[in-house]
């Protein structure tokens, strides 16, 4: 079955909430050290504010949520307001489907180079190895390591092809 990747919508927020905290119970149930306060540091009123400004996807199957995603010109932790380049955050999928990644992120640059972006940057948990060789093997290359006062992480970027 095809993926839908639309904008998200305020009447969203509950299933975009939902995906999360079921995500958030599979890791902490598979024993993975991440995203333990992830709600809390995110709280409702972030998601709500992403979504009005348009910044905030979903991807369905059918009528069924799959995935969300965040994709913005906030640069956060990278600190540069001067790359042309997207922000990928937030990205979570449904626990139980698998691969839903390579089509998010080719939706990414594909709205990038619409909107004349060279690059897609992300950052991961440094520590979450598995999700860093998920990256770069969708091609995005670490630039470099950083940290706040939560935790560490690795800071990537995808150069879009012209």
């Amino acid at each position: 079955m095809d993926y839908i990747i639309e904008l998200a919508n305020i009447e969203d927020i509950d299933s975009i909430l939902d995906l999360y905290s079921d995500r958030i119970k599979w890791f902490k149930d598979n024993n993975i050290k991440q995203w333990n306060r992830y709600l809390e540091n995110h709280p409702k009123e972030e998601f709500m504010e992403a979504i009005e400004n348009k910044n905030y996807y979903i991807v369905k199957q059918g009528n069924e949520l799959v995935a969300g995603f965040e994709l913005t010109t906030n640069s956060k932790e990278w600190n540069d307001d001067i790359t042309l380049a997207y922000y990928i955050y937030k990205v979570v999928t449904k626990v139980g489907h698998k691969n839903i990644g390579k089509i998010l992120i080719n939706k990414c640059k594909e709205i990038a180079k619409r909107d004349g972006k060279k690059y897609l940057r992300l950052e991961c948990l440094k520590s979450n190895k598995k999700l860093n060789d998920i990256y770069e093997g969708h091609n995005f290359k670490l630039i470099r390591y950083g940290e706040n006062e939560r935790y560490s992480f690795s800071l990537m970027e995808l150069k879009i092809d012209e």
